[in-house]
């Protein structure tokens, strides 16, 4: 049947990497390696680089991918994407009985520009259109309980796929701003090459310098604009350690799980405050059956977007969390039992057994500089009368 020889003819590099990308999505214990596909896409990468102004080691994945798409149109495409695996593979099946696209003005392109401007203001506008984004979406739903917001992450795939059916090569070819990003070097760098036929080139040069100019103007607007929309609200949340300023977490997080999957206490939740819907699907720090371990940093290695920021095991001391507080008229010890469940248990000494001013009892006293909001203190508390404030 044409369908099997379809999926034969797309067993290649890119088929094999598909495979690959599916195996390392789902919630199988891969520690740092969960998600790594991610790590592949420039797109991720330059809108990450742009709002950090910093690079991890693993962002060399990216820079050779662009290296290599610089050299050859549409590399990452044709070898690598599995989402667009997917589109080529609906598309084929539909191929000469859907509607053209070629009037379909290339969106994609715009998309990244201006995402990638964007970024410059700390807002990468258009991240979560990224396909390896969209396609490690997909997988949160076997890693999570069932919920509105993870029911949409998990329909972004089969949303473009069925987008081709009807349209077949439109999010490859006009939507995609990966794709778009790869037509634009290729653009580019024929411009470059045809330095020879001056008059053609200015005219072209103009023409793009317009365009290029009101997407500028556009991206960087839009980034000033929701960077001052998009402030922290009053009510906040516990982040994973090491990430960054709240604002920029928001907007940075691809809400690809990878931090959930692979935290090894399965302290890591999607936020799903129905009051904060911009904030859907980040990942959430709940200590309700176990703490984050004193000598894991591996969120900070998993994260393709820097919204957490690489850190070393030893730094941990240092990776805050959020500050816990101690209900001290629920407290076993100002109830005159005998209790230091969190003391013990605190890995890093923030917590003393002192005694309380004009009364005759002990109580616990948590240190503001060494507490890092591990934890480690509300999970061991009998009365659970401990709470990690952010």
């Amino acid at each position: 049947m044409a369908w099997i020889k379809t999926i034969a003819g797309k067993a290649s590099m890119r088929g094999v990497f598909v495979c690959i990308a599916i195996l390392f999505a789902l919630p199988l214990g891969w520690e740092g390696l969960t998600g790594i596909s991610l790590w592949f896409s420039p797109f991720l990468m330059l809108n990450s680089v742009f709002v950090l102004k910093s690079v991890v080691w693993l962002n060399g994945l990216a820079v050779i991918s662009l290296v290599l798409l610089s050299l050859r149109k549409r590399w990452f495409c044709r070898r690598l994407c599995p989402l667009g695996w997917g589109c080529d593979l609906v598309s084929s099946l539909r191929k000469g009985r859907g509607r053209s696209i070629k009037k379909v003005p290339p969106v994609g392109k715009w998309l990244a520009l201006s995402s990638l401007l964007a970024a410059l203001a700390g807002i990468p506008l258009f991240i979560l259109l990224d396909p390896m984004s969209i396609f490690n979406g997909f997988f949160v739903i076997f890693s999570q309980e069932f919920s509105v917001p993870v029911l949409l992450t998990f329909l972004g795939l089969p949303l473009v796929l069925a987008l081709n059916i009807p349209f077949p090569g439109i999010w490859c070819a006009k939507l995609c701003p990966l794709g778009g990003l790869q037509d634009e070097i290729t653009s580019v760098k024929s411009s470059l090459r045809k330095v020879e036929h001056r008059e053609r080139t200015l005219r072209n040069m103009n023409s793009t310098g317009r365009r290029l100019f009101l997407v500028s103007g556009a991206g960087l607007a839009a980034g000033f604009l929701l960077s001052s929309f998009m402030k922290p609200r009053e009510k906040s949340y516990l982040r994973p350690p090491g990430s960054i300023a709240e604002s920029g977490f928001n907007t940075l997080c691809l809400r690809c799980g990878s931090c959930i999957k692979s935290c090894p206490t399965g302290i890591l939740k999607h936020h799903m405050d129905p009051s904060q819907v911009l904030f859907w699907m980040v990942p959430e720090v709940s200590f309700t059956e176990a703490y984050c371990l004193e000598h894991c940093n591996t969120c900070s290695r998993v994260c393709p977007s820097g919204a957490i920021t690489l850190f070393s095991k030893e730094a941990k001391a240092r990776m805050f969390i959020g500050l816990a507080e101690i209900d001290l008229h629920n407290c076993l010890l100002t109830k005159n039992k005998e209790c230091d469940r969190c003391k013990a248990a605190c890995p890093f000494d923030a917590i003393k057994i002192e005694p309380a001013e004009g009364a005759f009892h002990m109580q616990p006293v948590v240190s503001r500089d060494a507490c890092v909001g591990c934890g480690a203190c509300v999970v061991i508390c009998p009365p659970r009368v401990v709470e990690v404030l952010p």
